[in-house]
């Protein structure tokens, strides 16, 4: 490797070298074989995407900018103003979605497909995205580290970025269409333009005096870099309009910056010259996709540009502020303080004048690089802070940091302090030295001790995480201003330590921090080689004089960067052995997911059941076109026939694109507050109650789709707790440990309490609406932990699950032990769970519930499939006559068509003292094939196998039974709504009379069939 920054001036072959040709251009097939090789790595798994010609993506996100490309396509270069395809009955804007992003994916399938590409095209075109843009970071990255150190550096830095398998990587792998890729790409493009920009100010050092001479050639350079720096700022945050976190980092450097060149001795006019042309080119070009009067942080809001603009007149302002205490002649110290003081009047008085304003500034930094998370992230896998994984390595953070970064995470570490303590080692000043001792010191005891500051905090009454932030930051910020620092390097020192923040606060921001970590891991390797130790530039002019230890030193820092990153490595932590996995095992492991299973009953949905807009034959689906343009509202107006499907949130995008449907909650997190208080209510009014309280009269949820997931301790049914109100997880289950100190504990199952099988998603999937009782089963434990005893524990000789003959039998074991709860396990609750009234599973996924997924924590058995969808219907009307006070009995066996498995639908009612009762029953038996999508009804695929089946049993014991029995049909026209008739039914006494030869009994009103049924359907609902 050459440590020439730049090729020699000297471009033309004739008379060269084939070393010296190598040594000016081996950069260029190197960065082309890297982005090869990512290419190879995130596409070689697009097989998995591609099923029986139909595209699939990953995730949620990717199904979305998939239909905001389409509507490009449709309309280009347009994007969608209003989407009312999600958020029923509102319907929303969709944020941070049809942005830049989606529109190159649909200029390239326009491109692709020759002006008119088929779906299939923008499809593939969106599958391989992630793919090209991931590969393309590598060029901001090489040139952003060969502005630091030169080609090697900028090498170093392509080859760690490709190798690395972690959080960059996944969002680059096929399928992965999200911008959260096209971020890092267009952010590093933004900070190459302006760390151009900084060093051609320092190089021509324009001043104010220019600009009133009108100087306009000299000032072109730093003018035109300036506002190409801007443009790229603006494009970035066209990709992602929260991307108005760079401005703000921007906005810190220079704040910094300016106070430290002034306090240096120098003058900070050029560096004014790049903040205000760059935030101002900035702010004019953020009008372009302008769309709300506000401050949101997730629209194209008065945000962007307002806070480039500020910016741009603070970097005037500073720089008059230097030039008043250069013409006073006032001490330099003191205006660094003078520059903080400024900037604490001026948050004050935007708190006092703006205070909402202020407030979604100062929620939306801690959001961003506040080392935490509220309860809502933490509900979101990437919204988790970084280190709330740890338990997923082993509980080691060295074994977290390696496990996506190997050792160049360290690297990063180690020359992020080279470049912010370096200049000290110079200063003339020993107390200048000093600071950067203490600095040093208490910034490495704060990461290498990360107890420490939190009990020191707390013991003083401080909080923890505002305390350290103060601290640490504050220290690194003074040395920045201390140091007499080049502004590319202060600018990349800036924006590393943010993007360090912001990814230790969310998990997500990984994929940003990927770039400083290759870029820095770079600029160390290229500091060893070309440091007076190994001086590797030497080896251009003698290659036969290339000394051992400049082979020595390239071999060590490739094997220290770079082939950790190649090879899966086991690492020993506190909880075990782990191993680690490299990009290409990741790349070749990917697949859609879950998406699969649920893409069958989604297809069901959409051919299944009415249309939008046609709801019992309303016939307005023309007035819901899939990919119309609608005109931004608050709330929409739908059209009669209009209705909603609730699921949790993370299914919204699927429900929207694969089943077109509207769902009432998405994955931009609208109505998951909604969806999280109905999936958990906990009886079927409340529930009707939910659904009922948004929208008119006509805008009504006509569908509710679950899955084993959402019915799963272990999996997301606590992601409703955390949005649902006044409850916890706690309220539904306990984890339950067993072992003991000396062998350690562990989770042995969970003991869920009558709340989780009273909520709607559970009573939903596990019953498919029907009643359960309880059963012999009890969970038995030996004491409780916790500061409100939530957690069970069980010494490892305790049989924690027990099974009794009977109900009545675990009762009274349960009664005399205060540690132990009947049922909780499995399928089986505590108390008796009615059946649901106007609700009926009508399609499901085919794909089955794998064995291990069974037994997950939460042990599904009954009708163990994936996905089920449900139907809200009015229900038929049954009123009927039996035995005065006595409870009767409803079952009827329905087949899942679609998977060829029956189940059972059992609901109890009880008689009033005239023998008279009601019921309001979701399943019909008979005319099925008088409803479909056409006339706006479902055309279900759970139908009967036959008739209701009406029993009651009075009396007690064998000898003093008298059983009561009838059938009746119920129409599928009583239960879906369109006629209102009610079943009558008439329950007839059977008289039971031993036969003279065996001692047998016979009916004397019903054929023997009958007996058969009533008296099984009587006591398996006994049973449970």
């Amino acid at each position: 490797m050459s440590d020439d920054s730049d090729q020699s001036g000297d471009t033309s072959t004739a008379g060269r070298s084939v070393l010296d040709l190598a040594a000016d251009w081996y950069q260029v097939p190197v960065l082309a074989l890297l982005m090869a090789f990512m290419l190879w790595v995130r596409a070689q798994s697009w097989q998995q995407f591609v099923r029986n010609g139909q595209v699939f993506f990953s995730g949620n996100d990717p199904w979305y900018h998939y239909r905001s490309t389409m509507y490009v396509v449709r309309n280009w270069p347009a994007t969608m103003p209003f989407e009312p395809w999600t958020l029923f009955p509102y319907g929303t804007t969709v944020g941070q979605f049809g942005t830049l992003f989606d529109q190159l994916m649909a200029t390239a399938a326009l491109l692709i497909g020759l002006g008119s590409p088929s779906e299939q095209t923008v499809a593939m075109t969106v599958l391989f995205t992630p793919v090209v843009v991931s590969a393309l970071v590598v060029l901001p990255t090489y040139y952003l580290a060969k502005r630091l150190a030169g080609r090697s550096a900028g090498v170093l830095a392509a080859a760690v970025l490709a190798v690395l398998p972690g959080m960059f990587l996944q969002r680059g792998l096929v399928g992965a269409a999200d911008h959260n890729i096209a971020e890092p790409l267009f952010q590093a493009a933004a900070v190459l333009g302006l760390l151009v920009a900084l060093h051609v100010a320092e190089r021509d050092r324009p001043v104010w005096e220019q600009v009133r001479a009108r100087e306009w050639g000299a000032l072109k350079p730093v003018l035109g870099w300036s506002a190409l720096a801007g443009i790229a700022t603006a494009l970035y945050m066209w990709v992602w309009n929260p991307g108005v976190l760079l401005v703000g980092i921007v906005g810190v450097f220079f704040l910094l910056k300016l106070a430290s060149v002034h306090y240096n001795g120098r003058s900070p006019d050029h560096l004014a010259f790049v903040g205000a042309t760059s935030m101002s080119v900035t702010a004019v070009l953020m009008l372009v996709p302008f769309g709300e009067v506000g401050f949101g942080v997730t629209s194209y809001s008065l945000l962007q540009p307002v806070a480039a603009l500020g910016v741009a007149a603070a970097c005037v302002f500073l720089a008059w502020l230097a030039r008043t205490f250069e013409a006073r002649d006032l001490d330099r110290s003191l205006y660094p303080l003078t520059v903080l003081g400024a900037t604490v009047v001026g948050a004050g008085v935007v708190s006092v004048v703006l205070p909402d304003v202020f407030s979604m500034i100062a929620s939306n930094f801690m959001r961003f690089v506040g080392f935490d998370a509220n309860a809502a992230q933490r509900t979101i896998g990437e919204a988790q802070p970084w280190l709330g994984s740890l338990s997923n390595y082993g509980g080691s953070r060295f074994a977290l940091f390696f496990s996506s970064y190997g050792l160049a995470f360290f690297a990063m570490l180690a020359a992020l302090a080279w470049l912010l303590w370096r200049p000290f080692y110079d200063s003339d000043s020993d107390r200048e030295r000093w600071f950067a001792v203490v600095a040093f010191v208490v910034t490495t005891v704060v990461i290498a001790v990360p107890g420490l500051l939190p009990t020191v905090a707390g013991n003083v009454g401080l909080p923890p995480t505002l305390t350290g932030l103060v601290l640490v930051g504050g220290l690194l910020f003074a040395s920045l201003v201390l140091g007499d620092h080049a502004a590319e390097k202060s600018l990349v020192v800036v924006w590393t330590l943010f993007l360090i923040a912001a990814a230790f606060t969310q998990v997500r921001f990984n994929y940003y921090l990927a770039v400083p970590v290759a870029v820095l891991s770079g600029y160390a390797g290229a500091s060893v080689l070309h440091s007076e130790y190994v001086d590797l530039g030497s080896a251009r002019d003698a290659l036969r004089d290339v000394e051992a230890t400049q082979v020595v030193a390239v071999v060590a820092v490739l094997l220290l960067l770079v082939a950790p990153l190649t090879m899966s490595v086991t690492l020993s932590t506190p909880q075990g052995q782990l191993q680690t996995s490299t990009a290409s095992q990741v790349g070749a492991s990917e697949s859609p997911g879950s998406v699969l299973a649920w893409n069958p009953m989604l297809q069901w949905m959409q051919n299944n059941t009415p249309e939008e807009g046609n709801l019992g034959g309303a016939g307005n689906a023309d007035e819901l076109d899939y990919y119309g343009t609608y005109q931004q509202t608050g709330d929409y107006d739908y059209p009669d026939g209009s209705y909603g499907v609730m699921s949790w949130w993370d299914y919204g995008h699927w429900i929207t694109v694969l089943g077109e449907r509207i769902p009432n909650a998405n994955p931009f997190q609208g109505g998951a507050a909604h969806a999280a208080n109905y999936l958990l209510a906990q009886n079927e009014t409340t529930a009707n109650q939910i659904l009922d309280s948004r929208g008119d009269a006509s805008e009504r949820t006509r569908y509710v789709a679950v899955d084993w997931q959402m019915a799963s301790v272990t999996s997301k049914f606590s992601a409703p707790t955390v949005f649902a109100e006044n409850v916890s997880a706690y309220d539904f289950y306990h984890p339950l440990y067993q072992g003991n100190r000396t062998a350690g504990y562990s989770v042995r199952t969970y003991a869920h309490t009558q709340n989780y099988y009273d909520s709607m998603m559970v009573r939903l999937f596990r019953y498919q609406g029907s009643s359960m009782s309880p059963s012999g089963y009890v969970l038995d434990w030996d004491s409780t932990a916790g500061d409100a005893g939530q957690l069970y524990v069980a010494d490892s000789s305790t049989q924690v699950v027990k099974r009794f003959n009977s109900t009545e039998e675990a009762r009274e074991y349960v009664a005399n032990d205060s540690t132990s709860q009947l049922g909780g396990i499995g399928r089986y609750p505590s108390e008796y769970v009615p059946a649901l009234e106007h609700y009926r599973l009508v399609g499901l996924s085919d794909q089955a519930i794998s064995y291990q997924q069974r037994l997950s924590g939460s042990y599904f058995e009954e009708l163990p499939y994936w996905a089920k969808l449900y139907e809200r219907v009015p229900g038929a009307t049954v009123q009927g006559t039996g035995p005065a006070n006595t409870t009767v009995t409803a079952s009827v066996t329905m087949e899942a068509t679609q998977v060829g498995q029956n189940f059972t639908y059992t609901q109890r009612a009880q008689t009033g003292p005239d023998g008279e009762f009601t019921m309001t029953l979701p399943y019909s038996t008979a005319e099925y094939d008088e409803y479909g999508p056409e006339n706006g009804y479902t055309n279900v695929s759970v139908r009967a196998e036959g008739p209701y089946q009406f029993s009651a049993v009075e009396g007690s014991g064998m000898n003093n039974q008298t059983y009561w029995t009838d059938t009746a049909n119920v129409s599928e026209g009583k239960v879906n709504g369109a006629t209102d008739t009610t079943v009558q039914v008439s329950l007839e006494q059977l008289t039971l009379q031993p036969q003279a030869d065996s001692g047998n009994t016979t009916a004397s009103l019903s054929e023997p069939s009958a007996v058969t049924t009533a008296t099984t359907a009587a006591s398996s609902e006994q049973a449970g």
